[in-house]
């Protein structure tokens, strides 16, 4: 993973989760099945959705100035599975703007799931998150630091692969911000070093 000599570049190492998003007007009792009101398919998880925020705000705000220019390279790693949401979220990816080259695709394993339910009454969600490929992703050999100027990363990937990743990027001159999530019982704040 390199990026466009003189551009500075951004790994975000963390989960790449398909959300399926179901809202109701309540959450359905055990063993009650309930219409829901509306059902959506989108591309997120915690590394996805950094990734992709971090490419949109690295283009000029200016669409004229575009001309596929981009301030900052983001180069997303994590793994994605064999199955039918993986060419549409890698789609979805470049389409944003975010490079692929360390995203890997991982025989045998599907890509995450997040089953979302959003009761509209309260605005409560309930999130249940298969991690698939995200927990198959190895500790070691995940990126090339060159060139790289800040790492994020999350907790919905293996604790090992964050720690190993987390580790290497300082030592390469990197930056590195470690967003703990909700998920991980841990208190919720950011540490950046």
């Amino acid at each position: 993973m390199a990026s466009n000599a003189g551009t500075p570049a951004i790994a975000v190492v963390g989960s790449l989760n398909v959300d399926l998003v179901t809202r109701t007007s309540r959450v359905p009792d055990g063993g009650e099945t309930l219409l829901s009101s509306a059902f959506d398919i989108g591309f997120g998880g915690k590394g996805a959705n950094q990734a992709v925020a971090c490419a949109r705000l690295s283009r000029p705000r200016d669409p004229h100035q575009r001309d596929g220019q981009c301030l900052v390279n983001v180069h997303m790693v994590g793994a994605i599975g064999t199955d039918q949401f993986a060419a549409g979220f890698l789609e979805s990816l470049a389409r944003d703007g975010v490079g692929l080259d360390a995203v890997r695709t991982l025989q045998g394993h599907k890509t995450g799931v997040a089953v979302i339910l959003v009761e509209e009454s309260t605005g409560e969600n309930r999130i249940l998150v298969y991690p698939g490929a995200n927990f198959a992703l190895p500790a070691s050999g995940l990126v090339s630091w060159v060139g790289i100027r800040l790492s994020l990363f999350q907790l919905e990937i293996p604790l090992p692969t964050v720690g190993a990743s987390f580790a290497a990027a300082p030592c390469l001159n990197a930056h590195s911000c470690f967003r703990l999530s909700r998920q991980s019982k841990r208190p919720k704040r950011t540490k950046c070093r």
